[in-house]
């Protein structure tokens, strides 16, 4: 299970949400990073890059990403098994917007959703503010996560990395190339009917990454051409705090209960 899973139980729920509120009114295959020697050459661009990378050695850190199905942002740590992330999930249509978090620590894993610009709107599920603890034996989607499966590289900078045309440095700790995005595989960078519609384009996407003094990534932006009648865009991924995030760690008992049928019904949507 990885966030772009997750990010798919979102947009599911949106929908249900949607029609009822309506009707009423990575895992990364992470390269290992190495010190090398004083004396050893300096690594080429595309390896300096895939050697940035986050693995399961890297320690906490945060995360945001814009674009895509939808923002998201939060905290891992994968030495320890445990992640939070949230997402934002805007439906124009009725106006409002849903905001889930979930948290995944070891073999549990927990989740909050509430409702922002809901004025004027009936159907919309009553859920308590609490963290809700999901019960693997009432979840019928593989979308939603209910334990650590491995999780390194919440952004999928990967799937941008390892998929480079060409790369160079620009100065120091900056690059810049193209990345194929036929090769996005489920990571959903952009969507199908989008990518169809950049055609060969979408074998040579312009893109941009830094890494810290380190070597280590923190930031990769994806600069997604027109095509047809869409706009512009990009696709953002920012890693910082290396080292001195804060581990996610499960809630204390009066902070969480047992996920509400309300619940259920939103994440098997």
């Amino acid at each position: 299970m990885n966030v772009a899973e997750i990010r798919r139980a979102g947009l599911g729920a949106l929908l249900a949400v949607s029609v009822a509120a309506t009707g009423a009114c990575g895992v990364a295959d992470a390269v290992k990073e190495t010190d090398a020697p004083a004396s050893a050459k300096p690594l080429q661009p595309r390896d300096a890059l895939l050697a940035s990378l986050p693995d399961a050695s890297t320690g906490s850190f945060r995360f945001t990403v814009e674009g895509g199905e939808a923002p998201s942002s939060g905290e891992i740590d994968a030495g320890r098994q445990s992640y939070r992330v949230g997402f934002r999930y805007r439906e124009p249509k009725a106006g409002f917007t849903l905001l889930s978090d979930y948290l995944v620590v070891k073999q549990q894993s927990w989740i909050k959703i509430r409702f922002t610009g809901t004025k004027g709107l009936t159907g919309l599920p009553k859920l308590p503010k609490k963290w809700m603890l999901i019960d693997p034996a009432k979840v019928s989607t593989k979308d939603v996560p209910l334990a650590y499966d491995n999780e390194t590289d919440p952004g999928e900078a990967g799937v941008v990395l390892r998929a480079i045309v060409d790369v160079e440095q620009t100065s120091a700790g900056h690059f810049a190339g193209t990345t194929d995005l036929t090769r996005q595989g489920e990571a959903e960078i952009i969507g199908a009917a989008r990518l169809r519609a950049l055609g060969d384009k979408a074998k040579a996407v312009p893109f941009e990454a830094t890494v810290d003094a380190k070597g280590r990534l923190t930031s990769t932006v994806v600069r997604i051409p027109a095509a047809g009648k869409t706009k512009a865009s990009r696709y953002a991924i920012t890693y910082a705090g290396y080292g001195t995030t804060p581990t996610p760690v499960a809630p204390p008992a009066d902070q969480q209960q047992p996920a509400t049928g309300d619940a259920y019904e939103l994440l098997n949507a």
